[in-house]
């Protein structure tokens, strides 16, 4: 499980369902929860929050100079380690001094060419982050 440390910035809450803004410096991320008692005591405007996502729910593509920061989700890391397999292969990126693995395709990752230390871009879907209070 991927967990990287985030502030909270927005919330909008409707019908038991929320959508969390999340910011790690100047990225932004979006979390779809559903609301209960136990992230009624954490999910607070302000609050420190653990992102966290399966590496199955990584996607990665290509780093392009023309790349926009400003999409939530979607960040620009380093590929610091590349298991290859032969249906799935694992990729470990660098991200702000944190470790992120995806577990991609083989044949993704041929398509790619991606190789150590090339920049790549992850994308995490809204729906597959989960938030978890901080220690």
């Amino acid at each position: 499980m991927n967990k990287l440390q985030g502030i909270i910035k927005n919330i909008q809450t409707h019908e038991g369902i929320s959508l969390i803004d999340i910011a790690i410096g100047e990225d932004e991320f979006s979390s779809l929860i559903i609301n209960s008692n136990t992230t009624d005591e954490y999910i607070k405007l302000g609050n420190s929050v653990y992102l966290l996502f399966k590496e199955t729910e990584v996607s990665v593509k290509n780093y392009h100079p023309e790349f926009h920061k400003k999409r939530k989700n979607k960040i620009v890391t380093v590929v610091k380690n590349i298991r290859k397999g032969t249906i799935l292969s694992e990729i470990q990126f660098n991200y702000k001094n944190k470790i992120i693995t995806a577990i991609i395709l083989t044949r993704l990752l041929n398509e790619l060419d991606l190789q150590i230390n090339n920049k790549a871009i992850v994308i995490l879907r809204t729906q597959e982050i989960l938030l978890s209070k901080t220690d």
